[in-house]
This record gives C-alpha cells, sequence and structure tokens, in this order.
C-alpha cells in the first residue's frame, strides 16, 4: 500500500532509476528536453492506487533540439558508387539565442531561367529605348536628336535631276534612321544592321532599296549575320520627294557610291505596290 494509503504518481526520464517526478493525482509537471540529446527517449509513468496496486506506461518520444541539418547531394537509402560531393549546412537550433535566418536557407545556383528571362528584358530594353525613346531637353538638340520642322522645309538647290535635296537628306536621317544604325551607318551588330557596304543599298537598281523603306522590313542576314528586329514603313510618316533625299544621303554616304533617285522613282514603287 502507498503511504497513508492515498493515490500515487511516479514520472522516470529513459531508464533512470530515480523519478524525475512525484506528485499525487491529478498533477502538472514540466519536462525540460533542454539537456537531452537528440534522439530517441521515453518516458515511464507509474501510478499507485490506495490498495498499492501499480499501473505503468511507457511513452516512446524523440528530442530535436539541436540545429537542424540539411544535406544535398544524398537522400535516406541512396545507393552509391565512388565519390560523390555533398554539400552540408546546420541551421537554428531550438536553444540557440542569436541566429541569422539567411543560414537556414542552404546555397544554391540561378536558375538558367532567370538568366534567359534577365537577357530577354535587356534586349526588349535596348530596342525600345532605340526605336521610341523620347530625349530629354538636354539632348533634343544634338544632332543625333535634333528634329526637323517639317512645316517649313527648307530644301536646298538640287545639284541635279537624281538627287534632290542631300543635306535635307541628312537632317531626315539623323531624325528617322541615326537611332538605329547610327550616325556612321554602322548599326549595331545582331540588331540594327548595316547601311555602309550593304549590297542592296549600293546597287545601281534602287527598287529594293525603296521597297523596304516604304514598307518596312522584318528579318535579314548580313555577312553570316542575322537581325531579327523589324524595321518599320515610312510609307505613311514621309512623302516621296522625303524617301528620296533619305535613300540619296544612305546611297552617297560611309563609302556607298550607288546612282542616286528622284521623287518620281519612288511614286513608282508605291504605284507598283497598290
Amino acid at each position: 500500500m502507498t503511504e497513508n494509503g492515498s493515490n500515487k504518481i511516479e514520472v522516470y526520464l529513459d531508464e533512470q532509476t530515480e523519478p524525475i517526478a512525484v506528485f499525487r493525482p491529478p498533477g502538472r509537471f514540466t519536462l525540460d528536453t533542454g539537456f537531452l540529446d537528440d534522439g530517441p527517449h521515453s518516458l515511464k509513468i507509474i501510478a499507485f492506487d490506495s490498495t498499492g496496486r501499480r499501473g505503468v506506461r511507457k511513452i516512446p518520444f524523440e528530442v530535436r533540439n539541436g540545429p537542424g541539418i540539411a544535406v544535398e547531394g544524398l537522400s535516406d537509402n541512396d545507393l552509391l558508387e565512388g565519390k560523390i560531393s555533398l554539400l552540408v549546412n546546420a541551421y537554428g537550433g531550438s536553444y540557440e539565442e542569436k541566429w541569422e535566418p539567411e543560414r537556414a536557407e542552404t546555397p544554391a545556383p540561378i536558375p538558367t531561367w532567370i538568366w534567359v528571362l534577365f537577357i530577354l528584358v535587356a534586349a526588349w530594353s535596348i530596342y525600345y529605348v532605340a526605336r521610341l525613346w523620347q530625349p530629354t531637353a538636354e539632348f533634343a538638340e544634338t544632332p543625333t536628336y535634333a528634329k526637323l520642322d517639317m512645316t517649313k522645309p527648307e530644301l536646298p538647290e538640287k545639284t541635279g535631276p537624281q538627287h534632290p535635296g542631300s543635306e535635307f537628306g541628312a537632317s531626315l536621317y539623323r531624325t528617322s534612321c541615326a537611332s538605329c544604325h547610327q550616325l556612321n551607318g554602322q548599326g549595331v551588330t545582331g540588331v540594327f544592321p548595316p547601311l555602309a557596304g550593304d549590297s542592296v543599298v549600293n546597287t545601281d537598281d534602287a527598287t529594293r532599296h525603296i521597297e523596304v523603306v516604304l514598307y518596312g522590313l522584318q528579318g535579314s542576314t548580313i555577312d553570316g549575320i542575322s537581325y531579327v528586329t523589324p524595321m518599320p514603313a515610312w510609307r505613311e510618316q514621309l512623302s516621296n520627294e522625303e524617301i528620296a533625299a533619305v535613300i540619296n544621303h544612305e546611297r552617297k554616304s560611309w563609302g556607298n557610291s550607288a546612282t542616286a533617285i528622284n521623287a518620281s522613282d519612288v511614286s513608282a514603287v508605291r504605284r507598283a505596290k497598290n
């Protein structure tokens, strides 16, 4: 029989012979696992009734107070052969007062799809800036971005029936074409094709040259380099005289020496397409 014929509970941890708590039921006690090693443990509870009969219950449990462990390169029950490279990380034990959150993240390389997305965004940004950027006041009056007053065009005196307005053509080229093909006619490799030395620009039959300026172009290959950036059509923005002037500037600049054209040549290509 228990002392004074009363009920009693004794609590034992693992294989200890001395109880960690003794009390009359019902009762509460605090189990501090902080001093236990990580791994399996058990709690044994022995209860005595007033007649001295004993009941026993054993409760297994597992302690996980130490730092978490992450292993990359090896999983449970893997079949291994030869040497393997492992990345092991540990972070955030429950009794660690200060720990850095970034330690909980096992380092990993940047995924390939992020690099692909970055390259696509960067390429689109370059194209957008080159085609649509409106210059600030600081740049608006420079030769590259200066805008021609189209309400009062000042055409220099023609040097001949086939070469209308060379200065006018140069000015139109700066405002309409140089942002892509560049002032030196060299373009941007793989993005905007060069005009200097281009076979379409230098052939005496200017029909194809006129068609490209009038109706634009989607993709071309020059000297083995592909250019996929589309060229816009200018048939609605520029008159026959203006297109002739721009084309003549391209055909007489940067070492090009093709035959000049006039507005009637542009008009003929327009009619042929209609």
